[in-house]
């Protein structure tokens, strides 16, 4: 059976992509509670990363409960020592709220504030003209005017799963099938975003 693999494409064009940032939350087990529970000042292109603060002993999530329409949910279950850090990447501006599910009681809960990036234009451009096929099996091919550029896929959870440079052939093989979000890193202040459902 042919793999089928649905991009949904999110272009992201930085002034310089190096100044995004890594916003750290600690996963605190003693007094269930994420620290900082709050983070006002995000950028697109930021990433959100929760860390173990002390040795967990128990079960956590890392849960969306409230999001912008059109953000990816997250959903993630953490268990040492396998599980060492999560990652999310926001696709959109607004505000982020999410909980331990299984100790929300304990008010283990928490949220961070998205705002857009200075100097990024949003375009919006039909996937035909970027990148083709859409499903994909096995390799994925940029349009002429895409190509030579980095690239990142992520999976609904926001782990990164590939990255490399734009080209005419690009092998996905190995991605289980699914929906994914690309993200093209171009040298020009300009986001394109694109979302196929």
């Amino acid at each position: 059976m042919l793999k089928k693999l649905l991009i949904v494409c999110l272009f992201s064009s930085l002034i310089n992509p190096l100044k995004a940032t890594i916003h750290e939350i600690l996963v605190w087990n003693g007094y269930f509670q994420f620290m900082p529970n709050e983070l006002p000042s995000v950028l697109l292109g930021d990433t959100i990363q929760w860390l173990p603060l002390d040795a967990p002993t128990m079960v956590h999530t890392i849960t969306s409960t409230n999001i912008p329409s059109g953000a990816m949910p997250f959903d993630q279950i953490w268990q040492a020592p396998a599980d060492t850090f999560f990652q999310y990447i926001p696709t959109h501006v607004g505000f982020y709220e999410y909980e331990c599910t299984p100790h929300v009681n304990y008010n283990m809960v928490g949220s961070f504030t998205v705002n857009g990036t200075p100097g990024v234009e949003e375009v919006s451009l039909e996937l035909s003209d970027l990148v083709y096929p859409n499903p994909a099996s096995n390799s994925l091919s940029f349009k002429s005017n895409f190509m030579n550029y980095d690239f990142k896929i992520f999976d609904l959870n926001g782990s990164l799963v590939m990255n490399g440079i734009s080209s005419n052939n690009i092998d996905i093989s190995d991605l289980r099938s699914g929906v994914y979000h690309l993200i093209l890193i171009m040298d020009k202040p300009k986001k394109i975003r694109l979302i196929i459902i």
